[in-house]
């Protein structure tokens, strides 16, 4: 059968951000390693993967960097994007040396996803910094930028005279892609615009026609100040698992996508209530909780998913294209086994090309090359979450409680 076509224009990536208990397989980044090498081999645009402390959910992120280097070695093309760095848990001097070596690495081919954090014990980083993070996180992007940039920036040495510290090794790229994590907070969207940052976002807690407003928003804002309102970057992370079987594809996920859920009272209220069911997990007896689980999945695959089949998928793929996404990150391992996630690439793959003929490199829907989106790109969830996943997480994996709070993919 054929293939629809609605993805012209449009990036694709892999995204992780996975549960990774103590017992899980001993080789627990094989399926990272090995579906990096298969998106690389088949040019997808990048592989992004969170920041994540203390927890075994994003269990295999503490560090992104490191993660970056070693697949900088086992590929060649794909870029490597750090779904978040939650900047104020670090000195933005050291972030900016750790990801020039990526960059050097890879052949200039790194990206970041800034995020301010808001786990209060990821803080134990950092104590200084809670309660003040998103400001942290704006105030050590500007050391970031400066840095990458070749400047020099000024600091206090051990003997408490000033300093100028420039960054060694030089990068690779001019201009670091840059990337805010944010969900469906409008001045987020606005502060992301104005920074000159992309967007990191999900469709966790929003409908693809507020996602659509909310791009809008952000493009009207760019041009509010100066900027070119397509050259701003938006990155949509989506659950995906595709078979050639839309009902099997949906049957296999559909245990893992709960129990990923059930992982996190916040991240399970948030994504029900905004899918329009209310569940009271304490007070409400199993066999209803799985009534109305099954519901709320099934309307979550048919329009925030690629859970399904690559006909089935196209619409969603459509409708993401159409609302301003230039990206579509695929969160891939919230569950789903190892060899069924590595047998689905394939299928994704197909849907990729549904548009499109050949590789399309690095080029994003306005034609832009990923470089020149630059040090504009930057994630730094300001929905008041932390960064996208990882230790706080708006756009990238999200945990999000409350409005204030991060919602992980």
């Amino acid at each position: 059968a054929s293939v629809p076509a609605p993805t012209a224009g449009c990036d694709f990536s892999l995204y992780f951000f996975g549960d990774y208990p103590d017992d899980a397989a001993h080789d627990k980044y094989a399926l990272i390693m090995e579906a990096a090498e298969f998106a690389d081999r088949q040019g997808f645009h990048a592989l992004w993967f969170p920041e994540r402390h203390f927890n075994s959910f994003g269990a295999l992120f503490p560090n992104p960097s490191v993660l970056a280097a070693a697949l900088a070695a086992r590929t060649r093309r794909i870029r490597l994007h750090a779904g978040s760095v939650v900047l104020p848990l670090h000195h933005p001097v050291r972030v900016a040396e750790e990801w020039s070596v990526v960059d050097n690495l890879s052949h200039g081919r790194a990206g970041l996803c800034l995020a301010s954090g808001w786990h209060a014990t990821d803080f134990a980083l950092a104590p200084q910094n809670f309660g003040r993070h998103r400001e942290a996180m704006y105030e050590q992007l500007a050391t970031v930028r400066e840095l990458w940039s070749g400047r020099p920036v000024t600091m206090t040495a051990g003997d408490g005279k000033p300093v100028d510290l420039r960054l060694h090794p030089s990068p690779v790229q001019r201009e670091l892609p840059l990337y805010v994590a944010v969900v469906g907070n409008p001045d987020s969207y606005r502060r992301a615009a104005a920074e000159g940052l992309g967007v990191v976002t999900n469709l966790m807690a929003q409908t693809v026609e507020q996602l659509a407003e909310n791009i809008a928003l952000y493009r009207r804002t760019r041009a509010e100040h100066g900027l070119d309102p397509a050259a701003g970057r938006v990155v949509v992370l989506v659950h995906t698992y595709l078979e050639e079987d839309a009902e099997r594809a949906r049957a296999e996920a559909y245990r893992p996508f709960v129990s990923y859920l059930r992982s996190s009272l916040s991240l399970f209220d948030q994504v029900t209530n905004s899918l329009g069911f209310a569940v009271d997990l304490e007070n409400t007896p199993e066999s209803d909780v799985e009534f109305l689980l099954g519901r709320a999945y099934e309307r979550y695959c048919a329009s925030r998913a690629l859970i399904g089949d690559v006909h089935t998928a196209a619409g969603t793929v459509r409708a993401l294209v159409e609302a301003g996404a230039d990206e579509i990150a695929c969160f891939v391992d919230f569950g789903v086994p190892k060899e069924k996630v590595l047998a689905s690439l394939p299928v994704l793959d197909r849907l990729r090309h549904g548009g499109r003929t050949g590789r399309t490199g690095r080029t994003g829907r306005t034609g832009r090359t990923e470089r020149r989106t630059g040090t504009s790109g930057g994630s730094g969830a300001s929905d008041g979450s932390g960064g996208s996943g990882g230790s706080g997480g708006d756009g990238q994996a999200v945990e999000r409680a409350a409005p204030e709070a991060p919602t992980r993919m």
